[in-house]
């Protein structure tokens, strides 16, 4: 879904809070140089292991607020399930001055349920939820492939902020930004800098 919002002919991206690498190496499958930034040091042991050598990602063990971020560097800045683990408008704030002009940033993230809306947008996703693990477990038994243990170290941390507040934080840090709800409390935020 993310990868659609790649402008054409990006060059550099970053992504943030890349977790085991899979999107940082689709990015660079699609010929960008990739930043990627976890805090988890130990799960970026794993993504090294699982990245090609000729893919070009550049793994960094360390918080969005803990490096310096060249301003202007990146065409293209994801983040998938990892802004409401960080303070949320600094680091809207800091990904934008990261920003070439027309760069995107794409995120991917999860609120917490909070109205009636969200309430029957999480009762919607409840049965595709259940085929969906149903589905996984039922793949894993038939190949044999074990659960990924890696998942049961990593950090989660529930979301704090509501829908609402993540479109009205997020207007007010980036004007014209795109905020939409998806199954599964998740949203979508999408920001073009001019």
């Amino acid at each position: 879904m993310l990868l659609r919002h790649v402008p054409p002919g990006a060059e550099r991206a970053l992504d943030v809070g890349c977790g085991d690498g899979r999107f940082a190496r689709r990015l660079a499958l699609r010929g960008l140089e990739v930043d990627a930034i976890d805090p988890d040091a130990g799960i970026l042991d794993l993504a090294r292991e699982r990245t090609p050598g000729r893919l070009d990602v550049h793994y960094t063990a360390a918080p969005l607020a803990g490096i310096d971020l060249e301003p202007g560097a990146y065409d293209f800045i994801s983040a998938i399930a990892s802004l409401h683990h960080m303070p949320f408008p600094d680091a809207l704030r800091r990904l934008d001055a990261a920003l070439a002009p027309g760069g995107v940033l794409a995120v991917l993230g999860l609120y917490r349920e909070d109205t009636a809306t969200d309430r029957a947008a999480g009762l919607a996703a409840l049965p595709a939820q259940w085929a969906t693990a149903a589905g996984l477990k039922a793949a894993r038994l038939l190949t044999g492939v074990p659960d990924p243990a890696y998942l049961s170290d990593m950090r989660t941390a529930d979301p704090e902020m509501t829908l609402h507040r993540i479109a009205a934080e997020a207007g007010r840090v980036l004007p014209g930004v795109r905020v939409r709800r998806h199954l599964y409390w998740r949203y979508s935020l999408v920001y073009v800098r001019p």
